[in-house]
């Protein structure tokens, strides 16, 4: 028999439905009270609101065939917690009867009907499931030592209903069940066990001001384990959430706060709250071949689904560390993380050096990211539109997983030989055109690094010292990094330009710089340079260039620009190096590298930020002409560059990058978001241009059209404006005036949609017409 045969699955047919006058005259001849019934939704029981003069009731028209003892437990499990005064009545209705409950009704609203959900709520939720099974602790009952098919104990009797779903879900399905088993059943019998609430469901929780104030329907009250009602009540908070675990961690959080969560309990709290998502959708499938048109059976089933496809794929050790992370900061002692936001910042400014930057007006003090979304210690959520850090998602599962596992085992630097570096080596170049597909790889921790690194190369190469690169450039924070970076080296604290390194203008097409010369082709501003070092009888070792500039204002370089500057440079012996950091790995959507927009190839790639999804990664990739050069004898080290585990992380960026097409999704979603934003920038006079490619984009502001005067304080005050909204973004450009995105590459449409709605409306509310 399956476990849907041996639940109790009455459906409407077997119900005779009272009407709601019937209901006020039944109410009236049972317990004396004159009232007007409303009905209320249910699955067995037929509800109704009673509003009598001086009070609102509750009345519970059991299903007929209900048993006497089903009734007595819940009225004596309601009047064991002294919630409200139960009274209960056997009645014939149509010749048939029926038991019914008359109960206290407690003003609020459904949690099912809360949105947002804030972190106080759901802590307020765990700590209500905690005090009512406190209260439990010392209750028995004998109805209570049932069988019940939503019992999470018996999570494994529903892999014959299981089969019933067929394709990717029947799999997500047949692989959890297996999990669950295996996770739950050895350390079943070493958990505590009580009578519980059995189903404290969205729609069976009552919320007033922002707190659960009530339980209600204790129609599935059962003796089984008493962790099993904080799974059920987190496997709902966690659905219809962008970060189901972070929701699931301020539930635990709450409960652990009034009753400590025991070792065992902790062990199988995830597989738990699985197995009561499982069962929604397992049942739920049943049920519908027996009733379709009943909705109230499949009321769950899709935020299941959602939630389960969310994290199928997470392992089970990540999300218990997760779950169970908000519960060990309520642990720990004061001091140690509940200190508000202004004593952080004033502990940050004693500690660290003050021109360590923060982003916005009121810094976030964030605590947890998952996919394209970042949550503050109070768990406000924000839109990330923001970080090219977090390539494929926020803790992505997947990379997750592989950093915790290889970490587990060894990491070390590259005198040991280990086949993690070398897959990385050979799958990175894979990605890139010859002859740097048949190059030579070095690893190391960052952009700046790299970036030096490629100098160093150059330099051994052509015997050269001089660089060009290009106005407002940024390749990172070493001292010669800031010596040919012009935003740094012309900026506040700066040195000016260094007599070895020589500024071409940018090619900013918005601002038409390149007027001055309108008889050139864009890139022949490089030429100029070259030739001017040649004049000097000195020749170029390198061109630096970001395929897509981004500090200097989120630029896109007009067609051809590279073509004409790689070739005066190689004209006189210099190397072209092409600095990825911001744009590599399919960023610009078309093309996994940014300097493919372009059609050309260059002598050496700079990558760094997104390739370890947050693990301090970073490459060069050249020729072997050029590698060979640089083999001068002198010893090249790393400590950590190409560890084991930074190699794991990298490994598993690009899996996720292909398995989850996220470079298909760069181009879609960003050429979608293009489009509405210069569609915005039609009904907005001080956005000026619109540029970009997949999620790299720029949003420039002008209070002048015609003048292209910057519109510099405005636009701090919309991104700042932005981040009240709950979406981050960031200001770029020489003047700060243009609105940087870059979102993480699982951004989507829905995504899109948001940023330019709230963009809309902090832009109206501002007058920037």
């Amino acid at each position: 028999m399956s476990l849907i045969d041996a639940g109790r699955d009455l459906t409407v047919a077997t119900r005779s439905r009272l009407s709601e006058t019937e209901a006020s005259a039944l109410v009236a001849r049972l317990f004396g009270i004159k009232g007007r019934a409303h009905r209320l939704d249910g699955e067995y029981d037929e509800n109704f609101r009673i509003d009598s003069a001086d009070k609102a009731y509750v009345l519970k028209v059991a299903a007929p065939g209900e048993r006497a003892d089903l009734v007595d437990v819940q009225v004596a499990a309601l009047r064991h917690l002294k919630q409200g005064n139960p009274r209960v009545a056997r009645t014939e209705i149509d010749g048939v009867t029926r038991w019914v409950r008359l109960l206290d009704f407690v003003p609020g609203v459904l949690m099912a009907d809360v949105s947002p959900q804030s972190a106080p709520l759901l802590r307020s939720l765990g700590a209500k499931i905690a005090s009512i099974d406190l209260a439990l602790s010392d209750f028995d009952h004998q109805a209570a030592h049932r069988e019940l098919q939503w019992d999470l104990l018996r999570t494994s009797q529903l892999t014959e209903d299981a089969r019933r779903i067929t394709g990717a879900r029947g799999q997500i399905a047949t692989t959890l069940l297996q999990r669950i088993e295996l996770e739950v059943l050895p350390i079943a019998e070493r958990l505590q066990r009580q009578v519980i609430h059995g189903d404290p469901n969205d729609y069976n929780v009552i919320v007033a001001e922002d707190r659960v104030v009530a339980l209600i329907d204790f129609g599935d009250v059962v003796h089984s384990a008493t962790v099993c009602d904080l799974a059920i009540a987190t496997a709902y908070a966690m659905t219809g959430k962008n970060d189901p675990l972070g929701a699931a961690a301020h539930v635990v959080a709450g409960y652990d706060a009034v009753l400590r969560l025991e070792d065992a309990e902790r062990r199988v709290l995830f597989p738990l709250i699985l197995a009561r998502l499982l069962m929604s959708v397992v049942i739920s499938a049943a049920r519908k071949e027996r009733a379709p048109d009943e909705a109230y059976y499949t009321v769950h089933e899709e935020r299941a689904w959602r939630v389960l496809e969310q994290l199928h794929q997470v392992p089970f050790e990540i999300a218990q560390h997760v779950i169970l992370s908000e519960a060990k900061d309520l642990l720990s002692p004061p001091g140690d993380s509940s200190a508000g936001d202004g004593d952080i910042l004033s502990r940050r400014r004693a500690l660290l050096g003050a021109n360590l930057s923060l982003s916005y007006e009121k810094p976030l003090h964030i605590v947890r990211g998952w996919k394209q979304y970042l949550y503050d210690a109070d768990g406000r959520e924000f839109l990330d539109a923001y970080n090219n850090v977090a390539h494929v998602g926020h803790s992505h599962p997947r990379v997750v997983e592989a950093v915790a596992r290889q970490m587990a085992v060894l990491n070390t630097n590259t005198r040991y030989l280990h086949e993690n570096v070398l897959e990385y080596a050979e799958r990175l170049r894979a990605k890139l055109p010859e002859p740097l597909r048949g190059g030579v790889c070095w690893f190391v921790n960052s952009g700046s690094e790299a970036n030096e690194l490629a100098l160093r190369l150059a330099r051994a190469f052509t015997g050269q010292r001089d660089v060009i690169v290009m106005e407002g450039g940024y390749h990172g924070n070493t001292q010669r990094m800031i010596e040919v970076s012009p935003y740094k080296f012309n900026g506040p604290g700066g040195e000016g330009c260094p007599p070895d390194v020589h500024v071409v203008p940018i090619p900013d097409v918005y601002r038409r710089r390149l007027q001055r010369h309108p008889e050139r082709s864009e890139g022949s501003v490089v030429a100029v340079a070259v030739a001017a070092l040649r004049k000097r009888d000195r020749a170029p070792s390198a061109f630096l260039v970001e395929s897509l500039p981004s500090v200097a204002g989120q630029i896109v370089l007009p067609p051809g620009y590279l073509r004409d500057a790689f070739a005066a440079v190689r004209s006189a012996g210099g190397v072209c190096v092409v600095d990825e950091v911001q744009v590599g790995l399919g960023r610009v959507g078309s093309e996994f590298w940014g300097f493919e927009l372009q059609d050309v190839v260059p002598d050496i790639v700079v990558m760094g930020k997104p390739l370890g999804n947050g693990q301090p990664l970073g490459a060069v990739v050249t020729t072997r002409e050029i590698a060979t050069a640089f083999a001068n004898g002198m010893e090249y080290f790393n400590t950590f560059g190409g560890n084991p585990v930074s190699a794991a992380a990298g490994l598993a960026v690009l899996d996720v990058l292909e398995d989850e097409g996220l470079q298909h999704n760069a181009q879609d979603v960003g050429s979608y978001l293009l489009e509405q934003l210069r569609e915005l920038q039609t009904r907005h006079a001080v956005i000026g241009d619109v540029r970009g490619a997949g999620f790299f984009i720029g949003v420039e502001l002008v209070s002048d059209r015609e003048t292209l005067e910057p519109a510099t304080q405005e636009t701090s005050a919309v991104v700042n404006g932005l981040k009240e909204s709950g979406i981050l973004t960031g200001t770029e450009g020489p003047h700060h005036n243009v609105i940087k995105i870059r979102p993480p590459m699982c951004f989507d449409r829905g995504n899109a949609d948001s940023l330019v709605d709230r963009l809309d409306a902090v832009l109206t509310r501002s007058s920037l017409l």
